[in-house]
């Protein structure tokens, strides 16, 4: 394993302070970066670690920025390296036993009863911990693994944030657009209501101040859900909450990689970087007695399965993405001739400016459910990756 020197808490504070300060001058504007990293300079080139300096959010960086940045990350790797490094399975059973040895010294010394009686139920308890340290079976390695399992989820929470940043992002635009469309058409019915042949009534009024109302809260909502999802996901990353990043674009749909899945060839592969797996295996290696390693070897064939069954949902999840995303690139044919044929028919004097309205917004919600189709479409594929790689 690469070993990363990991500052402290109050050090990644202070290092981010002076690096926000010194990027800010230099842009003579006032912006955050994140935090220190996690790795020694000479890790990353330079380039590099300019990259992960900049204020600037891009998709292909969250695995690095998750793994230099991220608290958990070095909360943990800080932890493994003080509890955990190159400790065999050995040294965590001595730790129990010597727990259970000063309980019964504590016993044996005590000055008075009470404090015997109470050391000795302790003993005892520590006695079966001491047990249940033997069959967990666990070692330096076991736990660095189930650290680099929670490095990588992360990195997948925060791609998956990401995406739903920019799902939401388009549901937006599309709502304000029906926000337009909306507040024309309660102009439109209030001046009907007030022709000289009354073509709407009152209740009409009422129904498209309703429907405006309804957007607006929408609006409201999604806006909401979107700076929320913003905060989330560049916290996760080492800039603060009030930080604000330039989130670049998401990466381009690139539909040949469903062509090159295929669960049954890429079984193997994932069960090579299983995390899980892994340390199953680990543990049943390290079992001395016949019922852990009955338990662990259960543990390892359950693993199989599981893995198995998470890649082919996976796969499938992908097909049912690509049918939905043809289908949003079906209806958004179809939209497009239908705002093209009510402009046509407006310039004729056939149709009216309200019937273009309606088609336009028509036209964005169906570019709008195209884009979100094609960002869902995309997270089923990185989620068939992620399972190939290890993270399920």
């Amino acid at each position: 394993m690469k070993i990363r020197i990991r500052k402290s808490f109050c050090a990644n504070r202070t290092a981010r302070a002076a690096f926000a300060l010194s990027a800010a001058v230099a842009a003579t504007g006032m912006f955050s970066v994140p935090a220190g990293a996690a790795s020694p300079e000479f890790a990353r080139s330079e380039e590099e670690w300019a990259r992960l300096r900049d204020n600037v959010l891009e998709y292909e960086e969250i695995e690095d920025l998750i793994r230099e940045y991220n608290v958990t990350v070095q909360t943990n790797y800080e932890n493994w390296l003080k509890a955990d490094s190159g400790k065999t399975r050995e040294d965590y059973v001595e730790e129990a036993e010597r727990v259970v040895d000063d309980y019964y010294n504590q016993a044996a010394n005590a000055s008075d009863e009470l404090t015997m009686i109470t050391s000795e139920y302790q003993a005892r308890m520590a006695e079966l911990q001491v047990q249940s340290t033997i069959d967990a079976a666990e070692d330096s390695t076991t736990a660095q693994w189930s650290n680099e399992k929670t490095e990588k989820s992360l990195a997948a929470q925060a791609q998956s944030a990401m995406n739903t940043y920019y799902q939401l992002q388009s549901q937006l635009a599309s709502a304000q657009k029906n926000r337009q469309l909306a507040a024309e058409s309660l102009e439109f019915t209030r001046r009907q209501q007030n022709s000289s042949v009354g073509m709407a009534t009152y209740a009409d009024v009422l129904s498209a101040q309703q429907n405006l109302q309804n957007l607006d809260a929408q609006i409201l909502s999604l806006q909401n859900q979107i700076e929320n999802t913003r905060q989330n996901l560049i916290v996760m990353l080492g800039w603060a909450q009030d930080a604000q990043p330039e989130i670049r674009p998401m990466p381009a749909l690139d539909l040949n990689r469903i062509a090159a899945m295929n669960p049954e060839a890429d079984l193997e592969a994932a069960y090579a970087n299983d995390y899980t797996l892994k340390a199953d295996q680990r543990k049943l290696e390290n079992s001395v007695t016949v019922s852990a390693q009955t338990v662990h070897a259960s543990a390892v064939e359950n693993d199989k399965q599981q893995i198995a069954i998470a890649l082919n949902s996976a796969y499938q999840s992908v097909l049912a993405a690509k049918a939905a995303y043809d289908q949003a690139a079906l209806n958004l044919d179809v939209a497009e001739g239908t705002f093209s044929s009510a402009q046509a028919k407006q310039r004729v004097g056939v149709g009216t400016a309200m019937e273009t309205l309606q088609a336009e917004a028509g036209l964005a919600s169906s570019q709008s459910d195209l884009e979100v189709k094609g960002l869902q479409l995309f997270a089923a594929m990185e989620t068939y990756d992620w399972v190939k790689k290890g993270v399920r």
